[in-house]
């Protein structure tokens, strides 16, 4: 499924029925693949959308830095809840996409019926160096987005994930459809964006925070969300890094689920 948002389509996924809705963001250099373990378990239950962020996966590879930009992800999701909820939504968002789903919900509180933010930081926090992007990126433009992928394989493994041949393989394939001037402007705007940490203790929704033990990038970020938003609870899941939803499945789903069914109480 595709569906446009202003000069681009974003490649989209919606699998099983029910309201409200679960949409699913993914994170920098990541795509709907990375549900794939999880989405049809999630699905019995409830409608759950899916979708590429710009310059990632099987969405639109603009070629240009100026079209990739955290307000641009918002209003895209924006697009992709108004065409695929409808809102009343409960929402996900992983790392990058945690970003884009917080200022989502300040813009539009009435619009989610939770929130869950996984792996994912209120405030930067300066894990990804800019002359590593940099470097990626110049590999990206002069050998190619293959020859970038297996360098994005070797950085997964420092973030904590435990990727198996088969999530090799996997990783290969999905950092390969980057626009590499995706993740120079991405890369850069995960180090730069604006706090917002006190505009989030005003939140008023049932919240989860979600982070992986081995994530230890993001564990003091987690524990800063949890204390932050009002009533939000901390989960962290035992041997995980960065996509516990990907490491250990099963513990992510029950957290998931037990989150869902409470929100609906």
């Amino acid at each position: 499924m595709r569906i446009v948002s202003g000069d681009i389509e974003l490649a989209a996924g919606v699998v099983g029925s029910g309201v409200p809705p679960l949409v699913l963001v993914h994170g920098y250099v990541g795509s709907q693949i990375d549900w794939a373990g999880v989405v049809d378990s999630l699905a019995s239950r409830r409608r759950v959308v899916t979708f590429d962020h710009r310059g990632h996966g099987d969405s639109t590879n603009v070629g240009e830095a100026s079209a990739y930009t955290f307000d641009a992800l918002v209003g895209d999701l924006e697009t992709v809840i108004d065409q695929l909820g409808p809102a009343p939504i409960h929402l996900l968002g992983h790392s990058m996409g945690g970003v884009v789903a917080m200022r989502y919900a300040l813009r539009h509180p009435e619009a989610l019926t939770s929130l869950i933010l996984m792996d994912t930081a209120g405030e930067t926090m300066g894990g990804i160096p800019i002359e590593a992007i940099d470097a990626l990126a110049a590999v990206g433009r002069t050998s190619g987005m293959e020859a970038a992928a297996e360098i994005m394989v070797a950085f997964a493994a420092e973030l904590g994930q435990h990727l198996d041949e088969d999530r090799k393989a996997q990783a290969r394939v999905k950092f390969a459809k980057l626009d590499v001037e995706a993740i120079a402007a991405f890369g850069a705007e995960l180090n730069s964006y604006p706090p917002m940490l006190e505009a989030l203790a005003h939140l008023d929704m049932p919240t989860m925070v979600i982070v992986g033990e081995n994530d230890t990038g993001l564990r003091d970020a987690a524990d800063k969300l949890a204390a932050t938003i009002p009533g939000a609870t901390l989960v962290v899941i035992p041997d995980a890094g960065h996509s516990p939803q990907e490491d250990n499945p099963s513990a992510w789903l029950a957290a998931v689920e037990t989150h869902l069914e409470r929100a609906a109480e």
